[in-house]
């Protein structure tokens, strides 16, 4: 193995490499180009440091193929980051960047990449290979790059210009690395059955339909809205589901064999015209399952068992097929139809084992595999677009029932009555197409929409009205309504309180009669809002001066703006300054000089099994910590659960993530903050077990991924 390893090192890294000096020149070359324009600011040193950055990256890469064989890889000393210089904010833009670009390559390359970690986790039975230790997954690249740039210490647009070049040099370029790699393996005598084609690069090419904006988000916020354009949409790529095909095909033999079928029906050939015929029989076969099952099932009730019922399903597809051969009615079954159905098995299996959903989701999941099967044998593409109406529905169902803890009171709740209905008006259909999917997607997300409206009866006042002016009384509660959902527990310094009734919320109530509720600006404003109670909270943990001592100036700066726009004077805004510094000063030493608290300040309702001062006394976990790693990759949006006062879970989800003030923000499914958390602070609740994630992407995507995984598993044992 350890040959193995070593030779993919030598050819991939020496060829990426090489691609990185070529970003580099190009970089350089461009920046030199657009130096009258960027005048004020010195170009950076790329002619010169090239040797340097290539000589870094390339250890970095070998660090990567190293961790394969001493299974530990050496991370980058998160806790250092704290002593990033002061254009940190600035930087965000081009992190953004590179996480986009990231994506895309991910995306791009995804075939080989499968074929090639697919290959190297055949390398030892311990040994198993995701995006998270992949040495050539774009994101192990690109941190890679990322940190043998860093010590230049380079401005953000001169990194975006970088980013941008390294993107074009090698991320476009990976396939080509990625296809040597395989080549290396499969001249090693790895999985050379494992014959998986390139997918159409020209399916994959989206480019940006307009330039990243040139300053943050938070400086943009505090002045003109600009015009947006939304990005092309990436093309769904038909290759992925010949590489599910090619990975279910040891499985689909098994089974086939096991459900009574001819033998040649796993791999047999058949003709389109027989294959269609086939089709339909198939879907009449399942509708006439289906409608068994509707008479043997009893009505879906919250603590319904989803294995009983997924049981049930498996249980009557294979006697259904079964009774087909019996009766002389099924002879051969098309090869393709027959990896659909243990694909939509798998996938459901692997639904079913999905944390993220409640015991009543689950259930209501179980019974849509039918209708879902009837949808994918008649539409490969469910396997690879993501935009399909079947994933779109399963990905809808899960993310409206994310928050279900307490079965007991679902039974009044109307999300799970609507969701309830829209899964048995699916099973009731004697046609499942995409126009009734779409319909189904279509009412589940209206219905969302007037929930939303309903429980924000001031939002959709300010909205329905011609003009925002005319509802300047209800835009004046809406402001004072989320400032208040802001502040997390306890009662505030009286004068801080005065500051964000007097003169924040009148700025907040200009900012929605200028954009609306949920502007553009709209986030950017909430994350100053946070950053001043955080200043101004006694609850400080170790490193918060030297936070605070890096964002104050900025903070203050916006506040005064907000206080300007809001109508104060500069007489006003000076002395609410100094009245605020002195507040943001008595917070350092209200309860001594030092606080290690790492914590943060959870909701009243969230408790941990330590007390506030053990948990404060806990040491750092170290920066390779795989919880703390897990924490720096959480994507906004993922849905974590607590654990509650007296055992009840609590779901929340993260909205910010401020990293200038090491803070992680969570609302719950109102829009109300619940908890407010450090990096290392969340990092340890992961690993004491107190708060756990459920939710991060689409669930049919998790679904996918957990099938792959198990499919290689079949590849490499076969």
């Amino acid at each position: 193995m350890k040959g193995v390893i070593n030779k993919l090192k030598l050819n991939c890294v020496s060829a990426l490499t090489r691609l990185t000096i070529t970003a580099l020149d190009t970089a350089r070359l461009e920046l030199e180009t657009r130096a009258p324009r960027t005048a004020d600011t010195p170009l950076p040193p790329l002619r010169d440091e090239t040797p340097a950055i290539a000589e870094r990256f390339m250890q970095n890469m070998n660090a990567c193929f190293d961790s394969l064989i001493a299974e530990r890889r050496l991370a980058p000393d998160v806790s250092a980051y704290d002593s990033e210089p002061p254009n940190e904010e600035a930087l965000i833009e081009a992190v953004i960047a590179m996480e986009g670009m990231v994506k895309h390559a991910r995306n791009c390359h995804v075939q080989q990449s499968i074929s090639l970690t697919t290959r190297l986790s055949a390398l030892s039975p311990n040994l198993k290979i995701d995006e998270s230790n992949n040495p050539l997954d774009p994101e192990q690249i690109g941190e890679s790059f990322i940190e043998a740039i860093r010590p230049l210490n380079l401005q953000a647009h001169h990194l975006l210009t970088i980013y941008r070049e390294f993107n074009k040099a090698v991320f476009h370029n990976l396939e080509n690395v990625l296809i040597g790699a395989n080549a290396i393996l499969i001249d090693f005598g790895v999985l050379p059955e494992l014959d998986i084609q390139a997918r159409t690069r020209d399916q994959q090419k989206a480019k940006r339909s307009r330039e990243r904006p040139t300053t943050d988000r938070e400086t943009r916020a505090f002045s003109a809205a600009q015009p947006t354009a939304s990005p092309t949409a990436t093309g769904p790529d038909p290759g992925f589901f010949s590489l599910l095909q090619e990975l279910i095909t040891p499985l689909t033999a098994q089974a086939v064999a096991a459900s009574g079928l001819p033998a040649s029906s796993a791999g047999a050939d058949v003709a389109a015209p027989e294959a269609a015929t086939q089709l339909i029989q198939l879907q009449t076969l399942l509708a006439h399952v289906q409608s068994e099952l509707d008479a043997q099932l009893p009505a879906p009730t919250p603590n319904e068992s989803s294995q009983a019922v997924a049981a049930d399903i498996r249980t009557a597809i294979g006697s259904a097929l079964q009774e087909q051969v019996a009766a002389g009615r099924l002879d051969v079954l098309c090869p393709v139809h027959a990896r659909v159905i243990n694909l939509i098995t798998l996938l459901y299996e692997a639904i079913a084992h999905d944390e993220s959903q409640p015991a009543a989701m689950q259930a209501l999941l179980a019974r849509t595999q039918l209708p879902v099967l009837r949808a994918a044998l008649a539409d490969h593409t469910f396997f690879y677009d993501d935009q399909h109406p079947a994933r779109l529905l399963l990905n809808e169902f899960a993310q409206a029932g994310v928050a279900w803890t307490a079965a007991q009171t679902l039974t009044s709740d109307p999300t799970w009555q609507r969701v309830k209905g829209l899964v048995s008006r699916l099973l009731e259909s004697d046609v499942v197409d995409n126009t009734l999917l779409k319909k189904l997607v279509a009412d589940l997300r209206r219905f969302l929409q007037e929930q939303t409206q309903a429980n924000n009866a001031l939002e959709r006042k300010i909205r329905d009205a011609a003009d925002y002016a005319e509802r300047l009384d209800d835009v004046a509660q809406f402001a004072r309504q989320k400032i208040r959902e802001r502040v997390l527990t306890g009662s505030l310094d009286p004068f801080i309180d005065a500051l964000l009734d007097r003169y924040i919320q009148p700025f907040l109530v200009k900012l929605i009669l200028k954009e609306g509720p949920g502007g553009s600006s709209w986030k950017p404003v909430m994350n100053t809002i946070d950053v001043l109670l955080w200043s101004v909270n006694p609850e400080k943990q170790s490193g918060d001066a030297e936070r605070f001592a890096k964002i104050n100036p900025r903070l203050l700066t916006n506040l005064a703006k907000a206080m300007e726009i809001g109508g104060a004077s500069a007489f006003e805004i000076e002395q609410q300054t100094q009245q605020l510094r002195e507040v943001q000063r008595r917070s350092f030493h209200a309860n001594g000089a030092e606080h290690t608290s790492t914590a943060g300040t959870p909701d009243p309702s969230i408790t941990a099994p330590d007390a506030p001062q053990a948990r404060r006394e806990t040491a750092a976990l170290p920066p390779d910590d795989p919880h703390v790693r897990q924490v720096a990759r959480l994507p906004i949006g993922v849905w974590v659960e607590f654990e509650g006062a007296g055992g009840q879970p609590v779901r929340c989800t993260l909205v910010a993530r401020i990293d200038s003030i090491d803070k992680l923000f969570f609302v719950n499914q109102a829009g109300v903050k619940v908890a407010e958390l450090s990096r290392m602070g969340l990092a340890r609740e992961l690993k004491a077990g107190t708060v756990r994630i459920v939710s991060e992407g689409a669930l049919v995507d998790r679904a996918l991924d957990a099938l792959i995984g198990k499919l290689r598993s079949i590849v490499i044992t076969r």
